[in-house]
């Protein structure tokens, strides 16, 4: 079969880019032929320094060699969505190909399977404690894709019951297929009983991630080490600055440390030496990383909201991780647990047997069966 896979950009090296190239890696393994499909070029250098090793497509197709930067983050991101939705209606057009979208939090209709990786940009309104303009945009936007949705009858693939409940609310039904996670590449460090007292955080810099709360976790407990570390781009300027200012203000240089575009092999070195893993973003679809941690040994603290706590933790308190509503409910959690060290050594023992339930085995056989099937049904139809 050919496919033709198409992602906005695979140069942000996030969870979602993480999947796209699992979902290559998939398709190609089973024999089929796989062209991706991108806005602007793929820096690979850049993905086997963030990644280490990566699959490749068998063909490539890029709208532009590069998006123009702007100094505004909204702006940039604009013009890549603009441009998928160009590039996913000339696929559709022109190529005959199965066409899989895994940006379906942007634009989840027009190909044949949408997996969608993140929180819908349609559902945005239903969120609790969303500002005015974004939610005007939100249910303009949801106006807009109803209208799509009718044109075209899309198969749409959640990586997670938290983003399946959420797009039920706007009529839109999903299969769940959570996201692949390489838990044998981290478990092999899991057994390991020297760690520091160390937190750390995994993310990209970027505004909505809330990664403010991470210097005030550290000002509240000054005993413990904490560590950021993720990729940056051009659009994580603001927030670097950001955090740099408060680490400053809060002078808490001694404690917490941030790490950018570091290879792969550096953070799983870091989750190897540490005892949790401290997640900041509310309304998370999923946490690819998370796993990873957990698979590592790391206990996981993640908000009690989202895919992390639905998912992940099971929304069971203390039995695969914990979760937190308020910044003292995170500190005490992190310093109950550093105290306690045969209680986090229990926990740290159940989070790498729930990681394994989350291994890429899992993945390779739901999304490799639910293409087949769609692949069927759209020959016979």
């Amino acid at each position: 079969m050919k496919v033709t896979i198409a992602h906005i950009s695979l140069n942000s090296a996030g969870g979602g880019e993480s999947l796209c190239l699992s979902l290559i890696k998939t398709l190609r393994k089973s024999g089929n032929e796989v062209t991706l499909a991108t806005v602007d070029k793929t820096d690979w250098k850049y993905l086997i320094a963030i990644f280490g090793e990566v699959p490749f497509p068998n063909h490539e197709i890029c709208l532009f060699s590069s998006i123009p930067k702007t100094r505004f983050n909204a702006l940039h991101s604009f013009l890549l969505v603009a441009g998928y939705f160009i590039e996913l209606l000339g696929l559709k057009l022109l190529r005959k190909e199965f066409l899989i979208s895994t940006c379906g939090e942007k634009i989840n209709s027009v190909a044949d399977l949408v997996y969608v990786n993140g929180l819908p940009l349609r559902c945005t309104f239903l969120l609790p404690n969303v500002n005015t303009r974004r939610r005007c945009f939100s249910k303009l936007y949801n106006s807009f894709l109803r209208t799509i949705d009718r044109v075209n009858n899309s198969v749409i693939v959640a990586n997670s019951k938290f983003i399946k409940d959420i797009m039920s609310c706007v009529k839109q039904d999903a299969v769940i297929i959570h996201p692949p996670v390489a838990v044998q590449k981290f478990v092999c460090t899991g057994r390991k009983t020297d760690r520091r007292n160390l937190v750390i955080v995994s993310s990209r810099f970027l505004p909505q991630q809330n990664l403010e709360l991470v210097p005030k976790l550290a000002k509240l407990l000054p005993k413990y080490a904490f560590l950021i570390i993720g990729p940056s781009g051009t659009n994580s300027r603001q927030t670097l600055e950001k955090l740099e200012e408060m680490i400053n203000k809060l002078e808490i240089e001694d404690n917490l440390k941030i790490l950018t575009n570091q290879p792969s092999q550096k953070f799983l070195e870091s989750l190897s030496t540490a005892k949790i893993f401290f997640r900041t973003l509310p309304h998370e679809p999923f946490g690819m990383a998370i796993v990873e941690a957990m698979a590592a040994g790391c206990v996981p603290i993640v908000p009690r909201n989202g895919g992390p706590w639905v998912d992940i933790l099971d929304q069971k308190q203390g039995e695969y991780g914990y979760s937190y509503d308020s910044i003292e409910e995170a500190a005490n959690l992190i310093d109950k647990l550093m105290k306690d060290e045969g209680l986090r050594r229990e926990v740290s023992a159940r989070t790498i047997k729930r990681a394994m339930t989350f291994d890429s085995s899992f993945f390779e056989k739901k999304i490799v069966d639910t293409v087949n099937r769609i692949y069927r049904t759209k020959r016979s139809a």
